[in-house]
Protein backbone atom coordinates (compact mmCIF):
# COMPACT_ATOMS: atom_id res chain seq x y z
CA UNK A 1 0.00 0.00 0.00
CA UNK A 2 1.42 3.37 -0.94
CA UNK A 3 0.72 6.61 0.88
CA UNK A 4 1.60 10.12 -0.23
CA UNK A 5 2.46 12.83 2.27
CA UNK A 6 3.42 16.42 1.61
CA UNK A 7 6.69 17.74 2.98
CA UNK A 8 8.54 21.02 3.04
CA UNK A 9 12.29 20.93 2.53
CA UNK A 10 14.77 23.17 4.35
CA UNK A 11 14.89 25.49 1.34
CA UNK A 12 11.11 26.02 1.48
CA UNK A 13 10.35 23.84 -1.54
CA UNK A 14 7.37 21.52 -1.20
CA UNK A 15 7.16 18.03 -2.57
CA UNK A 16 5.58 14.62 -2.21
CA UNK A 17 6.99 11.86 -0.03
CA UNK A 18 5.92 8.36 -1.00
CA UNK A 19 5.62 5.88 1.85
CA UNK A 20 5.45 2.26 0.78
CA UNK A 21 4.32 -0.50 3.12
CA UNK A 22 6.57 -3.42 2.28
CA UNK A 23 5.78 -5.49 5.38
CA UNK A 24 4.25 -8.18 3.16
CA UNK A 25 7.55 -8.75 1.37
CA UNK A 26 9.58 -11.79 2.41
CA UNK A 27 13.04 -10.26 2.73
CA UNK A 28 15.88 -12.59 3.67
CA UNK A 29 18.48 -11.12 6.03
CA UNK A 30 22.20 -11.15 5.28
CA UNK A 31 22.91 -13.07 8.48
CA UNK A 32 21.12 -16.02 10.06
CA UNK A 33 18.91 -14.81 12.94
CA UNK A 34 19.93 -17.88 14.97
CA UNK A 35 23.69 -18.41 14.52
CA UNK A 36 24.53 -15.00 13.01
CA UNK A 37 26.64 -16.54 10.22
CA UNK A 38 26.19 -15.17 6.70
CA UNK A 39 23.33 -16.52 4.60
CA UNK A 40 25.08 -17.34 1.35
CA UNK A 41 23.62 -20.37 -0.37
CA UNK A 42 20.53 -21.32 -2.30
CA UNK A 43 19.67 -23.75 0.49
CA UNK A 44 19.74 -20.89 3.01
CA UNK A 45 16.96 -19.14 1.06
CA UNK A 46 14.73 -22.20 1.31
CA UNK A 47 15.54 -22.81 4.95
CA UNK A 48 14.85 -19.20 5.84
CA UNK A 49 11.44 -19.24 4.18
CA UNK A 50 10.50 -22.40 6.10
CA UNK A 51 12.28 -21.98 9.47
CA UNK A 52 13.67 -18.38 9.52
CA UNK A 53 17.24 -19.62 9.77
CA UNK A 54 20.13 -20.85 7.61
CA UNK A 55 20.40 -24.40 6.24
CA UNK A 56 22.90 -25.44 8.95
CA UNK A 57 20.64 -24.23 11.78
CA UNK A 58 17.69 -25.92 10.09
CA UNK A 59 19.55 -29.23 10.02
CA UNK A 60 21.11 -28.90 13.47
CA UNK A 61 18.34 -27.28 15.49
CA UNK A 62 15.03 -26.79 13.68
CA UNK A 63 14.28 -30.14 12.06
CA UNK A 64 15.18 -32.32 15.08
CA UNK A 65 13.00 -30.07 17.26
CA UNK A 66 10.29 -29.20 14.74
CA UNK A 67 7.36 -29.03 17.16
CA UNK A 68 9.27 -26.98 19.73
CA UNK A 69 10.74 -24.80 16.96
CA UNK A 70 7.31 -24.02 15.55
CA UNK A 71 6.21 -23.07 19.08
CA UNK A 72 9.05 -20.54 19.38
CA UNK A 73 11.85 -22.60 20.94
CA UNK A 74 15.41 -21.65 19.98
CA UNK A 75 18.74 -23.13 21.12
CA UNK A 76 20.34 -21.77 24.26
CA UNK A 77 23.28 -19.42 24.06
CA UNK A 78 25.51 -22.21 25.40
CA UNK A 79 24.35 -24.59 22.63
CA UNK A 80 24.87 -21.86 20.03
CA UNK A 81 28.38 -21.13 21.28
CA UNK A 82 29.28 -24.83 21.10
CA UNK A 83 27.81 -25.01 17.60
CA UNK A 84 29.64 -21.87 16.44
CA UNK A 85 32.92 -23.17 17.86
CA UNK A 86 32.50 -26.41 15.93
CA UNK A 87 31.73 -24.54 12.69
CA UNK A 88 34.61 -22.09 13.13
CA UNK A 89 36.97 -24.97 13.91
CA UNK A 90 36.37 -26.68 10.58
CA UNK A 91 39.15 -26.39 8.05
CA UNK A 92 38.48 -24.77 4.70
CA UNK A 93 38.82 -27.05 1.72
CA UNK A 94 40.19 -25.10 -1.20
CA UNK A 95 40.56 -26.77 -4.54
CA UNK A 96 43.07 -25.13 -6.82
CA UNK A 97 44.06 -25.95 -10.35
CA UNK A 98 47.63 -27.10 -10.92
CA UNK A 99 48.16 -23.75 -12.64
CA UNK A 100 47.39 -21.95 -9.37
CA UNK A 101 49.98 -23.85 -7.30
Amino acid sequence: MEKIQKYTAHDGMEGDLFIVDNSALNIMPFFCPVCEFIMNSHEDFGSHSEFSCCEECKTTFAEPNREKWNSGWRPTEKDLNTYKGRILGQSLNLFLNDEDN
